[in-house]
């Protein structure tokens, strides 16, 4: 199975991606590079912010999804994913227009919440997937017993400097820097109402690659795609 994963929202959580999906697979026994799946990354970092289009500030970056996906499809392609939440507000229709199969990280996100047995979680996610309630609508239609709650508006902007702060070069200030993505990150999960949930791929960034999360936050959706991945590399 070949995979095709649209990236570039952000580069390093694509890139973590990669890295988590490779050490996943090692661990579970590959030890040839034939046992890893076949991947082609576009890392579309010239595609507009799909947040910023949702929030009414930025150009409609749909058109160039569908257009590489199509080309994903076209390359050989038999399944794609997108490293961007946000992204999937567009999924059913990039889907369609394409014509390629795509992994729904928002549903996989939700069942997984689903198996942990909480009932309430608090949503870390970027200001353009709050608006619109997008990992809300997808709770409710596979998770619809559980609540999702949303940080407040003060906090809710320090979830968007973790975004933001993660692709600068506040990430490789110390961990107890000030503008560190970590240190900004824990202030935000001390005050959590609930199970957290990290509905963004760029937060886990604020973790280095072999570090372990905070335990209060129950579902990491870039560890969510990564092993949504794994599952279809060994099928």
């Amino acid at each position: 199975m070949k995979i095709g994963v649209i990236g570039g929202n952000g580069v390093a959580a694509t890139n973590r991606l990669c890295d988590m999906v490779e050490r996943k697979l090692t661990a579970a026994g590959a030890f040839r590079d034939a046992h890893h799946p076949e991947m082609i990354i576009w890392q579309a970092t010239a595609v507009p912010s799909r947040s910023m289009f949702l929030e009414g500030r930025g150009p409609d970056w749909r058109p160039d999804y569908i257009q590489i996906a199509t080309t994903l499809k076209t390359l050989g392609c038999d399944i794609g994913c997108m490293c961007c939440n946000t992204a999937h507000y567009a999924v059913d229709e990039i889907m369609t227009k394409s014509g390629l199969k795509f992994i729904n990280l928002l549903k996989a996100v939700a069942l997984r919440a689903k198996a942990t047995g909480h009932k309430r979680f608090e949503m870390f996610c970027s200001d353009g997937a709050r608006k619109f309630d997008l990992y809300g609508s997808a709770f409710r239609e596979v998770a619809p017993d559980i609540e999702i709650v949303y940080p407040s508006v003060e906090r809710q902007s320090l979830v968007t400097k973790v975004i933001c702060n993660v692709k600068n070069s506040n990430r490789l200030q110390p961990a107890n820097g000030k503008d560190s993505p970590r240190a900004i990150l824990g202030t935000i999960i001390d005050e959590a109402v609930a199970p957290v949930i990290l509905g963004c791929t760029d937060l886990r960034i604020a973790y280095g690659n072999e570090e372990k999360i905070d335990s209060r936050i129950v579902v990491d959706s870039l560890e969510t795609l990564a092993d949504s991945i794994v599952e279809m590399a060994k099928r």
